[in-house]
């Protein structure tokens, strides 16, 4: 590990304080997307500090140290359209925002991070759409579909940019990338100029009430280096002269905030309502955060035994879906090849592939016809509703399915 490769900050990125407090030591771990070919088994891996900490002065939730972008999203095997629930969720994201925001076909709509552009692709006979993802890979499978691609992380000096060549942007959005970003002000900075004054900047972000409540903590990887409630995304948006007017909660990723920020906009109650929400659940409390700590312990416990047992009683146990959190959820419960036989995943980049840390093979999610085990564990456990839907055949047979968190259970 190199000074290039990792970084410890010890100041909080929203408030510039240097007073935390640990809440979360999930020791050393592969960045969760960095699948492993074959032949680089007998390598060893490079693994960092995964680390939560809790922001005394502003209540932020965050990692301090920080994998360079450049190891975590060059090269990234994570593609939005493997993901069914994820094209319905931001086909129809893409159409209300269309339908409430979009005059002309002049309109710009700029996503941040858009991967392989499902959002874009569903309104760009509507209106003109770039991507800004820099994931060079998958940059170009957005290209494929159509839609112009800037490979670069966005920044204060790509909205420039953007604004010399384009124009203005009436909608600038974002969804599961404002985690990611380490300097969270320059990219504020970049969209307040872009957006012109009847522009919108609209996100989702993972709600950070959702997982300390759901005990969810494997959605803490080295990506996401932040974890938002409202009352901190409201402080960070008006130290630039921005507000939030709206904010929704939607069911994807267990709960996610949609964040609505602009420059004129008359704030709805929602933003006060959901305010005031946070303050009775204790989100601005660290103790609330380290009883967060202790249901993971327990959780933990509980379903490492419950695997033992099964594998103890010669049953065959392998994982549904290798998503990142899954990633998390191995490592850190030490849940490896002697306990799972092998994951299954939908996205084509992981299958073949073997799982950071734990290296457990990735199979496509035929091989459950092939070798149907006794039980699964279902790490994308996030999608359970719609996943336990489309695999009722194997449910009928007897095959069972175990939901890993908020704690260990049977369906």
């Amino acid at each position: 590990m190199t000074d290039q490769d990792f970084i410890h900050k010890t100041d909080c990125r929203i408030c510039g304080g240097a007073d935390f407090v640990k809440i979360l030591d999930l020791g050393e771990m592969p960045p969760a997307n960095s699948f492993l070919e074959k032949e680089d088994l007998d390598k060893p891996e490079k693994k960092f500090p995964l680390v939560v900490y809790f922001c005394k002065n502003c209540g932020l939730l965050q990692l301090l140290g920080v994998v360079s972008p450049d190891i975590l999203f060059s090269n990234y095997d994570y593609l939005t359209s493997a993901s069914k629930p994820l094209v319905e969720h931001f086909i129809k994201m893409a159409q209300e925002l269309a339908g409430k925001f979009i005059k002309s076909k002049d309109d710009l709509v700029v996503e941040i991070g858009g991967n392989d552009a499902v959002l874009l692709e569903s309104i760009k006979d509507k209106c003109r759409v770039l991507n800004i993802e820099p994931a060079r890979n998958v940059a170009e499978s957005s290209r494929q579909k159509g839609v112009e691609t800037i490979d670069e992380f966005f920044s204060k000096k790509i909205a420039g940019d953007i604004f010399k060549k384009y124009g203005s942007a009436k909608i600038v959005v974002a969804n599961n990338v404002m985690a990611h970003i380490d300097d969270i002000k320059d990219v504020f900075e970049g969209v307040k100029n872009l957006i012109n004054e009847d522009g919108v900047f609209i996100f989702e972000v993972h709600w950070v009430g959702n997982l300390i409540g759901d005990g969810g903590f494997d959605q803490i990887y080295h990506e996401h280096l932040c974890y938002f409630s409202l009352t901190v995304l409201k402080n960070l948006v008006e130290q630039f002269g921005l507000k939030i007017f709206d904010v929704q909660l939607t069911p994807i990723h267990g709960e996610s905030l949609r964040v609505f920020v602009g420059k004129n906009f008359k704030v709805l109650d929602s933003v006060n309502e959901f305010l005031e929400k946070e303050r009775v659940s204790g989100l601005d409390k660290e103790e609330t955060f380290l009883k967060f700590f202790e249901k993971v312990e327990k959780n933990k416990e509980k379903l490492k035994d419950l695997l033992l047992k099964l594998k103890q009683e010669g049953k065959r146990v392998v994982g549904y879906g290798a998503p990142a959190k899954g990633n998390t959820l191995l490592n850190y419960f030490g849940i490896n090849g002697d306990i799972l036989d092998f994951l299954t995943d939908t996205t084509p980049l992981k299958q073949g592939m073997y799982s950071p840390g734990m290296r457990i093979p990735v199979y496509h999610p035929e091989k459950l016809n092939e070798i149907k085990p006794d039980y699964i564990l279902l790490l994308a456990w996030n999608y359970a509703d719609a996943i336990l839907e489309k695999e009722k055949e194997l449910r009928n047979q007897g095959v069972k399915f175990i939901i890993p968190v908020p704690e260990a259970k049977i369906v």
